[in-house]
């Protein structure tokens, strides 16, 4: 039975896409011509994933009380009993009382860091992403903040409201603008090579190598999202633009039931437009902008269906009518359950009664969290005061990262004169993300024993006609997060010089 995996798994080599396993390797074979009598190379398997560490909580940003207070993070913790802890302006707390800027808009967090955007004020805050002490502060960004999205674990995009321009993560300093944008732009998304930007009336293709526009489309714009198949959704007006990022080829794709994602600009939200990490599936609000809207469309890309009354809010217990705030929703990318942002509807003293509701990817209401005040400080600033309520106008929900990236690939067997390929997009994950959008990158050292391509993912190793040993490196970049590892390449002449 040894024997035929062995012979089973060197066919393979030769002739497509292949995954050897064993235990260890002898890491000095030497090296010889084809058909010479060498060492045997036993075969190491590879890893098997680790176990998903799940997250401890997750995070709203808050717009907070315009006039009264700064923007807020509340941290809603699981408690182990299957209801969370609300740990409110949870950056306050870890900072001596520190604030964000005034109307926080956005929330992330991207590698070691947690980024915050703010309209006004202190309108890029970057904090640790496991205790929120504070790392840097910009009070001017070049506008108004308004949208984070990373590259890699060096490189980031800012967008505000005169443009866009990169930000250093290794020196947490402000990097170029992007020349010839100088309008309010929104939402942004990075992949394959390109930034993905959106202003009200333009959609931009951004060339990240050289910081430069590609590409400028006019029209009518709201937000966009990368869904789990790679694929790139720009919200026109009256339809999507779909958009495969490593081709660039564009399709237009009609909104469900004539249900199209409103935009906010002029008063800029992060937008309820969101995609699961698990499922080919969208999510968005219908109609109401940042203000307003009660029922969730849910379309599935695959079949191109759509549930367009997927979650609606109602009535809470003394008979008002529930709406959301902000960007209203937000799918988590480990549990695939929706986080939302609800308040009463409508204004006064409505916008002191607050809810984050938890859903499940079917629809289901599991959790409804009630918020307050925090502190009989704050409920002092709240209509009524004696229920401790508090005017939170939640911003946006956001994700820890519990799951770095692994590599599982530690071997690559090759038959003199044969070429073997591996698919890193199979060997090369992380939990909390999306396979299309964890970056690969392989790196080979000066060799005469083999040559090697590596495109969309599939590394393919081609051997000259000797056998031998050498090492590569393959790298992995998930959510800011960079990960390396060392790959053996072996290059034997028959089955005969390999034990399992």
């Amino acid at each position: 039975m040894k024997a035929y995996y062995v012979y089973a798994c060197l066919l393979a080599l030769g002739g497509g896409v292949a995954s050897c396993s064993g235990d260890d390797l002898i890491t000095d074979q030497g090296s010889g011509s084809k058909g010479e009598k060498t060492e045997k190379v036993k075969v190491i398997k590879d890893s098997t994933p680790s176990a998903v560490v799940a997250a401890s909580g997750f995070y709203v940003a808050n717009e907070d009380w315009f006039g009264h207070e700064n923007g807020s993070v509340n941290y809603f913790k699981l408690n182990g009993e299957g209801g969370y802890d609300i740990t409110y302006r949870a950056y306050r707390l870890a900072n001596a009382n520190e604030q964000l800027g005034v109307t926080t808009q956005y929330g992330a967090i991207w590698g070691d860091y947690a980024y915050f955007l703010s309209k006004q004020g202190n309108r890029l805050v970057v904090a640790d992403a496991k205790t929120m002490k504070k790392k840097a502060v910009f009070t001017e960004i070049g506008g108004d903040g308004r949208a984070f999205a990373g590259v890699d674990d060096k490189l980031a995009y800012i967008s505000h409201g005169a443009g866009l321009r990169q930000f250093d993560i290794e020196h947490l300093a402000l990097g170029a603008p992007v020349e010839g944008i100088s309008e309010e732009v929104g939402s942004i998304c990075y992949a394959e090579g390109h930034l993905y930007a959106v202003s009200s009336d333009h959609f931009y293709l951004i060339d990240v190598a050289t910081n430069t526009i590609k590409k400028s489309v006019d029209g009518k714009f709201s937000y966009l999202v990368r869904s789990k198949d790679g694929m790139i959704w720009v919200a026109e007006s009256k339809k999507f633009i779909h958009i495969n990022p490593k081709t660039l080829e564009e399709t237009e794709v009609a909104y469900p039931e004539n249900i199209g994602v409103a935009g906010t600009w002029y008063a800029w939200t992060a937008g309820a437009l969101c995609a699961s990490t698990q499922k080919n599936e969208l999510y968005w609000t219908k109609g109401g902008g940042w203000s307003g809207s009660k029922v969730v469309v849910k379309y599935d890309i695959d079949t191109q269906k759509a549930n367009t009354a997927f979650f609606t809010l109602g009535k809470d217990e003394a008979g008002k009518q529930l709406a959301f705030y902000g960007a209203g929703l937000r799918v988590d990318p480990l549990t695939d359950k929706l986080i939302m942002t609800v308040k009463r509807d409508g204004w006064a003293d409505n916008g002191s009664y607050n809810w984050v509701y938890v859903v499940s990817p079917s629809g289901t209401l599991e959790k409804e969290l009630v918020l307050k005040g925090g502190t009989e400080e704050s409920a002092s600033y709240s209509t009524p005061a004696k229920d401790n309520n508090y005017y939170w106008f939640p911003a946006m929900p956001f994700f820890e990262d519990a799951n770095a990236p692994e590599i599982l690939t530690n071997q690559i067997l090759v038959l003199a004169g044969k070429t073997t390929t591996v698919d890193l997009n199979k060997t090369v994950v992380d939990a909390d993300n999306m396979s299309t959008s964890i970056i690969r990158r392989v790196e080979f050292p000066t060799t005469d024993l083999v040559t090697y391509t590596f495109e969309n993912g599939l590394l393919s190793v081609t051997a000259k006609d000797k056998t031998g040993h050498l090492t590569c490196k393959v790298i992995a970049l998930s959510n800011g997060r960079r990960v390396e590892k060392t790959v053996a390449i072996d290059v034997v002449a028959t089955a005969a010089d390999v034990e399992n």
